[in-house]
């Protein structure tokens, strides 16, 4: 019994760890997008440039988040599995 689920803990801490890599791959790919037209007025545009980057660092940090949290569920996870695999 404590082999088969020393298994189901690995595979659990393996899909958490994809999971997390797929979020942090999904971060990676986050690229400024400014809104409307750009400004003629170079102020305006440095402020439009400013406003597209903090949204794109707000979408990143989001995904950072849910990929650290991901990435702690898989330790505890694969620690699980491991104890249960010493315990056999």
């Amino acid at each position: 019994m404590m082999r088969v689920l020393a298994i189901v803990l690995a595979l659990l801490a393996l899909a958490c760890g994809l999971r997390a890599a797929y979020l942090w791959y999904q971060s990676s790919l986050i690229k400024p997008e400014p809104d409307g037209p750009e400004p003629v007025v170079e102020e305006l545009r440095n402020m439009w440039w400013q406003s597209a980057q903090i949204s794109a660092a707000d979408r990143s940090a989001a995904l950072n988040g849910r990929a650290a949290k991901w990435t702690a569920a898989a330790v505890v996870l694969g620690a699980a599995s491991a104890v249960c695999g010493a315990l056999i």
